[in-house]
């Protein structure tokens, strides 16, 4: 095994996995769809993060489609496309739905020597 990347344990298996780790609370918050998972960072993030870089994304369509108009059906889809062509962030629900796309999800749980509760989630699959 080489190193390529620091904290990062990588191997050639054509294998697809994550993992996530977050507080037992962070993670009824997500349950509770007051938090996102953010799929490229592998991390919870609060709704109003989720919701300023959902708004950010709308400014850079607007942006760059100065004729839009937010009556227009087929302008709403654009941007809704836009908005969703590389998701990146799920609710506990749709994460939980990932093996539409062939991958199995996991959770498990553990307790700290101080006693905190930790959540590790994730998924895995090889049918991508």
């Amino acid at each position: 095994m080489r190193t390529v990347r620091r904290g990062t344990f990588e191997t050639n298996s054509s294998s697809t996995h994550s993992i996530t780790m977050c507080m037992e609370s962070d993670y009824e918050k997500w349950k509770n769809g007051e938090m996102y998972w953010h799929r490229w960072n592998d991390e919870l993030v609060s709704k109003e993060e989720f919701e300023k870089e959902m708004a950010k994304s709308r400014e850079e369509f607007i942006a760059d489609n100065p004729d839009f108009d937010e009556n227009n059906e087929e302008w709403k889809e654009e941007l809704d496309q836009y908005i969703n062509e590389d998701k990146m962030y799920y609710t506990y629900e749709e994460f939980n739905d990932y093996d539409y796309i062939e991958y199995e999800t996991f959770v498990d749980t553990f307790e700290t020597p101080q006693g905190e509760k930790v959540v590790s989630f994730g998924y895995y699959g090889s049918d991508y």
